[in-house]
């Protein structure tokens, strides 16, 4: 019997029960279980080679594809930590991440999108000091190999029989997220919680060996590495991979492959239904119907609701994090609209959920989420102070978001506690963006707020005060911050003002300026 609980032992569980059966796909390209066990194998017998042993990081620049997987499982194969970056970012913002995490490693698509990524990785590559070799997804250049040529070096895999053993403590994957100041923090997350918390999403879903799941998220992402990336190589489904999200060709995939679970922000699907591909879409192989990152409208729940009536699929939401290594609560099988808007269901058995209510106010039942169990991270990476700000002795974690628990065990976000906002799903710090902004020599300082969006729920404007006698233009503005964030931090509206609203204490008044956003929002709408 093979043991399953280090990420990568399910690559030759799966392998052993049914080696021919698909397991990953991309186009064209398809793996067997038996082919990805193989490729696994090679990877990180080539790894080893370049000197990457336990607990060094390899990096990996690419959208979802197989080697996506094949690489995260290698690298934890020799007990390893790898982690995402997504070619979107900026050089500057690549650079901070390979400066944070110091990989031995990078893997990085060749081209992306039509572009060659020659320029943005040879820009990058010096941010790292351990940085000892690049394998290029694609023709390689300079000193870098094709990860071709990384497979057929590591063709002799014997030498893996004497990677010294390691337990499910060890580290896995660091996945970056902002944290409050701005600045991306590294979450490290450990055999042990990926294993613990994947386990229970593949009964929830669920995922198993008949299902076919869709990613076209960003691997850097939680959702991509764990609730798509590992749960499909844990409950042996197949995962179908495109290299990014458009609202169209994704309806195209579901039908042509037979997707059985469409996980999805609810941007996404909102997006899905103003194409004409929407209504012509056969979903009769869709079980599962799954949205997370941020509420949503009850137009989408009908829309995919009356779906459901007629194929017999499910719907589901939840709620989760990086630190949480994804879902930790869940809705159940016929849960109606107003649980699938209102609430972000009920924490997983065996896990624990508390809210932490403000001292001081008896009739408030609103407080701050914490949430404790073996699905949780080990620490931020390099940052012990942070880790120690949310992470208390006893193993609760502070998610600094707001809510309740209802009578049925349901729970409710109401807010967060940090002016983060989401938008598509995706966090944003308005202090990252201001940051940019304020790079420019005629501004004195900006202050970013966020506001409705009927597909992305929320989307950032940006307000701005010149320096005295300066004066600078929403055009100069966006391209700026196009050059240092991606695409989803743009603010979507630059207003430039004379003077900013002050508190007495000397800060910007964010309330008033957000007030004064739905105002004007509000007369673009009248």
């Amino acid at each position: 019997m093979i043991e399953r609980g280090l990420t990568w032992q399910s690559v030759e569980y799966w392998a052993a029960r049914k080696p021919e059966a698909e397991a990953l796909v991309a186009g064209a390209v398809r793996y067997s279980w038996a082919q990805t066990k193989q490729a696994v194998d090679r990877l990180a017998t080539y790894l080893a080679g370049q000197g990457v042993s336990k607990g060094d990081r390899v990096a990996m620049m690419a959208p979802a594809c197989p080697e996506f997987v094949i690489s995260l499982m290698a690298v934890n194969r020799i007990g390893a930590i790898w982690m995402g970056i997504n070619p979107k970012m900026t050089v500057s913002e690549i650079r901070y991440l390979l400066s944070e995490s110091t990989p031995k490693v990078l893997i990085a698509a060749r081209m992306f999108g039509g572009e060659d990524m020659r320029d943005k990785i040879a820009a990058s590559l010096d941010a790292s000091p351990a940085l000892q070799n690049v394998v290029t997804l694609g023709e390689a250049f300079g000193s870098a190999v094709s990860f071709d040529a990384a497979m057929d070096a590591g063709a002799d895999t014997s030498v893996l029989q004497s990677i010294p053993a390691f337990d499910d403590d060890t580290d896995a994957i660091i996945l970056f997220t902002s944290g409050s100041t701005g600045k991306p923090k590294g979450v490290v997350h450990t055999h042990r919680s990926l294993v613990a918390n994947v386990r229970v999403e593949c009964e929830k879903f669920p995922v198993d060996e008949s299902s076919r799941l869709l990613l076209h998220f960003p691997i850097n992402h939680v959702a991509a590495v764990v609730e798509f990336g590992f749960a499909s190589v844990y409950g042996g489904a197949c995962l179908v991979c495109m290299d990014g999200f458009d609202p169209v060709a994704s309806l195209q995939m579901v039908e042509r492959e037979k997707i059985t679970l469409l996980g999805q922000i609810p941007a996404m699907f909102l997006l899905q239904f103003r194409t004409d591909q929407f209504a012509k879409t056969d979903f009769s192989s869709v079980r599962s119907f799954i949205w997370a990152g941020s509420p949503a409208p009850r137009l989408m729940v009908d829309v995919l609701g009356a779906i459901a009536q007629k194929t017999g699929a499910q719907l589901i939401t939840g709620y989760g994090s990086t630190e949480t290594c994804g879902f930790v609560t869940y809705t159940a099988v016929g849960d109606g609209p107003d649980r699938l808007t209102r609430t972000a269901g009920a924490m997983a058995g065996g896990w624990d959920l508390r809210i932490d209510l403000p001292k001081g106010d008896a009739d408030t039942k609103i407080g701050e989420i914490l949430v404790r169990g073996d699905f949780l991270f080990d620490r931020y990476w390099n940052n012990d102070a942070a880790t120690r700000a949310v992470l208390s002795e006893d193993g609760w974690y502070h998610t600094a978001d707001t809510g309740f628990v209802d009578d049925d065990g349901y729970l409710h976000i109401t807010g967060r506690q940090s002016e983060m906002y989401k938008s598509g799903g995706e966090n944003i710090f308005p202090r990252e963006v201001e940051e940019v902004v304020e790079r420019h020599d005629s501004v004195l300082m900006a202050a970013v707020v966020p506001v409705p969006d009927p597909v992305f729920q929320e989307v950032g404007w940006a307000y701005v005060m010149p320096k005295p006698g300066h004066e600078v233009t929403p055009d100069a503005l966006k391209a700026l911050c196009a050059e240092h964030l991606v695409n989803y931090k743009l603010p979507k509206r630059f207003v430039i003002q004379s003077a900013l609203p002050m508190l007495p204490n000397g800060k910007i008044d964010k309330q008033s300026i957000r007030a004064n956003a739905l105002k004007a929002l509000q007369s673009d709408h009248d």
